[in-house]
């Protein structure tokens, strides 16, 4: 976690000297969850918050493609993840939180009828902080060999998000992440991958 923060500031201070860099806070309310296991489940609601840069790429704003901003976008976040399964003996939920620092590559449609708009896509990764269950055993479930019970600290996914911006401070956001890596290594019939679907905001301090 202090790595994450430690890369997110020499970002800050290596990029400084640049005139229309913003930085500032931004959130979301996502449903996440974790394909290929735990049948019946259903996503976990829960917020992520954190602190992005937008870091303007001026030679290709300049370039033939006029009517597309470029803009390097880092984000730092704490993101509450997980799911829940619902089974006749109860619910078990599976609270999985992470540190995530994801890098996007921001193009910003500045003329026409989608001026406010703007889209972002790149690779997150994320970092689990806590893992908490709770509800009834795998045993108790009737789960045999479910092999969850390893779950991979590291997890990477790409990003993407369709934004529109509200005013000079203030952006709303769509959001949607899909996992490429295992969540669980040691389950063998599917392949087990973290999902989220998110709308949030972002707000500039600058």
């Amino acid at each position: 976690m202090k790595k994450i923060f430690f890369v997110f500031a020499i970002l800050l201070s290596g990029f400084s000297f640049a005139q229309e860099l913003r930085w500032g806070a931004t959130a979301n309310v996502h449903s996440s969850s974790i394909e290929g296991i735990h049948d019946f489940s259903r996503g976990r609601i829960a917020p992520s918050v954190g602190l992005f840069m937008e870091i303007p790429l001026e030679t290709f704003q300049r370039s033939i493609y006029a009517p597309l901003r470029y803009y390097i976008y880092p984000v730092v976040e704490f993101s509450m993840e997980g799911e829940k399964t619902i089974l006749e003996q109860g619910r078990q939920y599976y609270r999985n939180d992470f540190v995530a620092f994801a890098l996007y590559g921001k193009f910003h449609l500045y003329r026409g009828y989608f001026e406010n708009f703007y889209f972002m896509i790149g690779p997150r990764f994320a970092y689990n902080v806590s893992e908490n269950r709770a509800g009834p055993t795998n045993e108790e479930a009737g789960y045999i060999g479910l092999r969850d019970d390893d779950m991979k600290k590291l997890n990477l996914s790409v990003s993407g998000a369709l934004g529109y911006v509200i005013s000079d401070k203030i952006e709303v956001y769509l959001r949607y992440d899909q996992g490429l890596s295992e969540v669980y290594p040691n389950y063998q019939d599917h392949k087990t991958w973290n999902r989220l679907v998110g709308v949030g905001f972002s707000y500039s301090f600058n």
